[in-house]
């Protein structure tokens, strides 16, 4: 310790110990107070002591909310200890710092600072330090919306806390991760990390972060309108919050409180909870996003309200902050909120802009809920055509559908069906059950199938396209079949796999072409949208699409026009088109292999069928329907329940497609029911799992392999003993002996 003469070490010791007396009873006050009196002596003596103390001062400033004076304490102790190269109690410094540029909402040099001071505790070996900068950095990642980078980050964290069976960073971490699951909208996951969280902290007496987990979860019933449990939660976190003197958490607290009395329309209750909230978030951090966020709530309060004035001002005081944060989350819902105040002011163009600013913003924030939202107000505001409300309802309630928020999802789904209610088009007909084609009947036994059925002709008075999604072989082209019959039962049904079709080809197959529009066009062609005007158009496998085409497929959605090659004309078109893919058309967006704007117009009305081996319940039925359909009703009646039992424990990968195949299995190995078990020789149909090369006696390992061959034969035979015989070689009777005794 450099020092001056005059100054001995026992008293420097001694002006340490007590400042962190001072800091051990959270006298953050009498803690500066102390250090400013002897800040002479400080900055005679210098060095790492001058430091260390600096940083408890930095954290004490901190502590108090003044990031401005614990930014320039901190500094100087990064300066003073830095001297004595890359130290422990640098990288400790180092977190301080990030923490404090974190809150000041700095938030890219607060990375830059967590990582330096992963790096030097990692280089340190200090692998409990590493997994508190991983942790800290993942909120950075955090607070960007950066969801994926996050989860990355704290796998890391969580993995060195594991080995170090720290119990406290891995209550942190629990709750960390289910924050992260809430904002990507896996609400249920969220809860059960939450949980966890509690319950490592309340073990660990860990007040503060017991806090932290009920607010969040608090927030998780906000979203799912549990509005009773989120009052519970408040309620348990209230008390903890005083007795802490926790200010963040107290302006966290009184804004879920005044947005769950304003969603339960208690509208002067919420307004007197965001008003304290905001004068308290001034005090700690003005001009801060801290109170951006509670000017957000109060301009939604207001809009609720009816006080359109007030809205707009406190929602343009709050962009005002947060223009220049990388806030995606709060700035998309204050553009939101414009839009519903723009509609409200009758200005339908300012307002559809807004709208769309404030869902492309959202989308890229990665916040389900609040983009949810935001198509909820699309999908209710009249500044849209009733197909575009329709497009927002229905992307809405499939994020309600999916994470199953039950109390968010009757509401949109009952104004789906208001808006499904309206008298169809002149030219469109109501299509009687004589006049459907049995063939196209879409047979299930399967709920979500059923729903989806019960919602075609609803849509059938529309012009919205339809994307439906699923495995290969699940059916997607035989429900856009159903969904002629119901819809447009006496135009034409037209449908191309873009997928099977050379790029160089598909555009003129799809648009059609004039006389002479290049080397071959010897005559006009009809595309096939014209060819399907006044019916049905299935763009089978649509994420095979080259991107070429999706800019015009997108430009014939909104323009309801054709454009030929070598045209000059455009021709106008009257369909139905249905989309479907096998692909994820989300993850090809985020790759940049399939059009934003054209998935988002795809993906209004998206019905995604589940694979076979989830819906059990459809086998049976559709083994009927297959057998009927093969004029094999007398093998229906006859079948053992052993073969049904076959069929349903059945995997299915290859879905409906591959169960009519199995069937035109079972109608060859029919044949063979007089010779033997129909039950037995049903199962070779299945295929007997690939012996065991290492296991089994050299006999069984032999008539497994002979099975499967002279299988083989017969279905190659269609069933005839003798033809199959002469193709294995062998006398008839060896045949018939063996499929006997099998």
């Amino acid at each position: 310790m450099k020092k001056h003469k005059d100054i001995d070490n026992a008293f420097c010791d001694s002006v340490a110990a007590y400042l962190h007396t001072l800091l051990d009873r959270r006298d953050f006050v009498g803690a500066i107070s102390y250090f400013e009196s002897n800040q002479s002596l400080v900055d005679e003596v210098g060095g790492p002591w001058a430091g260390g103390l600096l940083h408890q001062v930095a954290r004490s400033y901190a502590s108090l909310s003044n990031y401005t004076a614990a930014l320039r304490a901190i500094r100087k102790s990064q300066a003073l200890i830095a001297r004595e190269g890359d130290t422990l109690q640098l990288a400790e410094v180092f977190l301080t710092l990030a923490g404090i540029l974190r809150n000041s909402g700095e938030l890219t040099e607060a990375e830059r600072a967590f990582r330096d001071a992963e790096s030097i505790f990692r280089r340190n070996d200090c692998p409990e330090g590493q997994s508190r900068a991983l942790n800290q950095l993942a909120g950075i990642y955090f607070k960007r919306t950066e969801y994926r980078q996050a989860l990355a980050v704290l796998m890391d964290a969580v993995g060195i806390a594991s080995k170090l069976d720290d119990k406290q960073k891995l209550a942190y971490m629990m709750g960390n991760i289910g924050r992260l699951h809430t904002f990507m909208g896996d609400l249920n996951q969220a809860e059960k990390n939450l949980r966890i969280n509690i319950d490592l902290s309340t073990e660990l007496n860990d007040e503060l972060e017991v806090v932290r987990a009920r607010l969040s979860l608090a927030y998780i019933f906000i979203q799912r309108a549990d509005y009773a449990d989120a009052e519970k939660e408040l309620a348990a976190a209230y008390p903890l919050i005083v007795a802490l003197k926790a200010k963040r958490e107290e302006v966290m607290y009184l804004t879920y409180l005044g947005e769950l009395l304003y969603r339960t329309s208690e509208f002067e209750n919420s307004g007197i909870a965001l008003d304290r909230a905001l004068v308290l978030a001034e005090q700690i951090a003005p001009d801060s996003t801290l109170a951006a966020g509670v000017m957000r709530q109060l301009a939604e309060l207001a809009l609720r309200a009816g006080t359109g004035r007030t809205a707009s001002m406190f929602a343009a005081r709050a962009m005002a902050i947060l223009e220049g944060s990388e806030s995606k989350v709060d700035r998309g819902v204050l553009l939101r909120i414009k839009a519903q105040l723009a509609a409200r002011r009758r200005q339908p163009a300012e307002a559809r802009k807004l709208f769309a600013r404030a869902i492309d913003l959202l989308d890229e924030s990665g916040v389900r809920w609040e983009m949810a939202e935001a198509l909820c107000a699309a999908g209710s505001s009249p500044v849209f055509t009733e197909r575009q409300r329709m497009t927002y309802l229905f992307r809405a309630e499939e994020f309600y559908s999916r994470n199953r928020l039950r109390n968010k999802l009757e509401p949109v789904s009952r104004q789906i069906g208001e808006l499904g209610a309206l008298p169809p088009a002149p030219r469109e007909k109501v299509v009687s059950k004589s006049s459907v084609d049995r063939t196209a009947e879409y047979i299930t036994a399967c709920p979500a199938i059923q729903k989806i059925k019960t919602q075609l002709p609803i849509l059938g008075r529309s012009d919205l396209p339809v994307l439906i999604t699923g495995e290969t072989g699940v059916g997607k082209d035989h429900m856009a079949r159903y969904y002629h019959t119901l819809v447009r039962p006496d135009g034409p049904y037209v449908a191309i796999n873009c997928a099977s079709v050379p790029e160089t080809l598909l555009e003129s197959e799809l648009f059609g072409y004039r006389k002479g529009a290049f080397t071959g066009a010897g005559a006009n062609k009809k595309g096939l949208f014209v060819a399907a005007d006044g019916g049905v158009l299935l763009l089978d496998e649509i994420g095979d699409m080259p991107l070429s085409l999706q800019a015009k497929l997108l430009g014939v959605l909104e323009q309801r026009r054709v454009l030929p090659l070598g045209g000059t004309t455009e021709i106008e078109i009257d369909i139905k088109l249905v989309a479907a893919t096998n692909k994820n058309l989300e993850e090809m967006v985020e790759q940049g292999t399939f059009r934003r704007d054209l998935y988002y117009r795809l993906s209004g009305i998206t019905f995604d069928l589940p694979p076979l081996r989830e819906r059990k319940e459809d086998i049976p039925l559709l083994v009927d329907y297959f057998l009927s359909r093969r004029n094999l009703e007398s093998l229906a009646h006859r079948m053992p329940s052993e073969i049904m039992r076959q069929f349903i424990d059945h995997d299915w990968p290859g879905n409906i497609r591959e169960l009519d195949n199995k069937i035109k299995r079972l109608e060859i190995m029919a044949q063979l029911a007089a010779e033997g078990d129909l039950a037995e020789i049903a199962r070779t149909i299945f295929g007997a799992a690939a012996p065991n090369e290492t296991t089994g006696s050299l006999f069984d390992r032999m008539e497994q392999f002979e099975r499967q061959l002279i299988t083989e034969a017969l279905l190659a035979a269609r069933g005839n003993k003798s033809e199959a015989a002469r193709m294995l070689g062998v006398h008839e009777a060896t045949v018939r002996t063996k499929l006997k005794r099998w």
